[in-house]
């Protein structure tokens, strides 16, 4: 049961850090932008973005209807 947790959680680190490197290189990204790039449907991508915006490794503006997410400057 341990090995299955702590698969599940490098599997996690992957998406994250996959999310931190899109924006490193595209500031600005919408979750549909960064949803393609990463290749995973946008409700994951959105997860994933609430998450790391939990751990203040990225933020957003709203823009009309549209999230732009970027980097947590002070990182």
């Amino acid at each position: 049961m341990t090995a299955r947790l702590d698969s599940e959680d490098s599997h996690l680190d992957l998406i994250e850090n996959r999310i931190v490197h899109s924006l490193g290189e595209r500031p600005g990204s919408s979750i549909g932008e960064i949803a393609r790039d990463l290749r995973v449907n946008r409700s994951t991508a959105s997860k994933y973005l609430h998450v790391l915006r939990a751990k203040k490794r990225v933020n957003f503006r709203q823009v009309g209807p549209v999230k732009l997410w970027s980097l947590e400057e002070n990182r």
